[in-house]
């Protein structure tokens, strides 16, 4: 592998659901290939929600992210325009939902119903 090799994603659509799919795609390396070389491999694949909405690629700086017992609360840090669509992609194909309350607006994931 080269110095520095991007992966290169390619995003398609469910029919079914339309959550936004992220694929890799290699030829001749091994199938944890896309984890950083120096992250071990039980770390791989990204298993908390930080690092799931991370993987989805949502931008961590834009929204806050507070776990509970119950539920899991992703609130946008300010107005996100034509970036809102993909971080509500990412957090509908993890099982979560937009609740629209003015300033408080938010989504959240239910524990029980994370994907």
């Amino acid at each position: 592998m080269g110095e520095k090799e991007e992966a290169k994603v390619t995003w398609i659509t469910c029919p079914e659901c339309g959550a936004k799919i992220g694929l890799i795609l290699s030829v001749g390396r091994t199938a944890l290939a896309g984890r950083p070389p120096d992250e071990p491999a039980a770390a791989w694949p990204p298993g908390g929600v930080r690092e799931r909405l991370a993987s989805a690629g949502v931008d961590l700086s834009l929204v806050d992210v507070e776990e509970g017992e119950d539920v899991i609360v992703i609130s946008p840090k300010r107005f996100l325009g034509d970036l809102w669509g993909p971080i509500n992609d990412a957090v509908r194909a993890l099982g979560g939902s937009w609740i629209r309350e003015g300033r408080q607006s938010r989504w959240e994931i239910r524990k029980e119903n994370l994907k």
